[in-house]
């Protein structure tokens, strides 16, 4: 029988099978090999994590304890997806000169706009003050002068007037001795003229008020005979009534 022979050039099986194991020990070396490489690098990367959050820590001495990772041995850490991440806070910034700047400008705004907001106020409050002042001066002028000026001619008018601007204690001694008088004043046929000189206010509130009054009278007598004009120093008490001012009360301090 003749025998099998390999034909020249066709490859030998059991070459083949030594070749195999020859490389299936070099294949697991290397890979091996690689393996310890990448846990090299992994090593590497935790410790540079490690030394990074030592540097955060130090940089940020007042954040709190419970924050703080500290470096140690690589292996205490374990894989980088389970490393713990450290939240780092806001460190206060001092403000810089704009800012500062800026500021003081807005307080200086403020102060200016407070004190023209208490100008204003203080300066409404003293026209306030001068118009009722002036209102007060005016009602105790034109009531002293409607008292005090009577004409013979047609006295008892007169004398109404002066009751219709007066209230209080005046008007009741209007009430009582007007008629009286106004009979006097026609049968002596002497008329009597008042000029106010000057008036000042002594208070006031929204209300009433007390007003000083200088004023001269001189009587008309029927003959046209000259007589000194005499001088009065009055003190006007006035009190708002039915929303006009009326004189209450007068006092001849002269």
């Amino acid at each position: 029988m003749p025998s099998w022979r390999r034909p020249p050039g066709a490859p030998d099986p059991d070459a083949e099978d030594d070749s195999g194991r020859e490389e299936a020990p070099r294949s697991v070396a290397e890979a091996e090999e690689e393996v310890a490489r990448a846990e090299a690098r992994a090593d590497e990367a935790r410790a540079r994590l490690a030394r990074l959050q030592q540097a955060w820590a130090l940089e940020s001495p007042g954040a709190d304890d419970t924050d703080k990772i500290y470096a140690g041995d690589a292996d205490e850490f374990g894989p980088l997806s389970e490393m713990p991440y450290r939240r780092q806070l806001p460190k206060f910034q001092r403000p810089g000169p704009k800012a500062i700047a800026l500021a003081a400008a807005f307080g200086v705004i403020g102060a200016s706009l407070g004190g023209s907001v208490f100008m204003e106020l203080e300066h409404r409050a003293l026209v306030r003050e001068q118009h009722r002042a002036a209102e007060f001066a005016a009602a105790a002028r034109e009531g002293v002068t409607k008292l005090m000026s009577i004409n013979a001619n047609h006295a008892r008018e007169d004398i109404q007037r002066a009751l219709d601007d007066s209230t209080g204690d005046l008007r009741d001694q209007l009430l009582r001795t007007g008629v009286a008088l106004a009979q006097q004043v026609e049968e002596s046929q002497i008329s009597t003229r008042v000029i106010v000189d000057a008036t000042a206010v002594e208070s006031t509130t929204n209300d009433s008020g007390i007003v000083l009054v200088a004023a001269r009278s001189d009587n008309l007598y029927p003959d046209d005979a000259n007589r000194p004009m005499k001088s009065w120093r009055i003190s006007v008490h006035l009190s708002r009534e039915g929303g006009q001012l009326r004189m209450a009360k007068v006092e001849f301090l002269q």
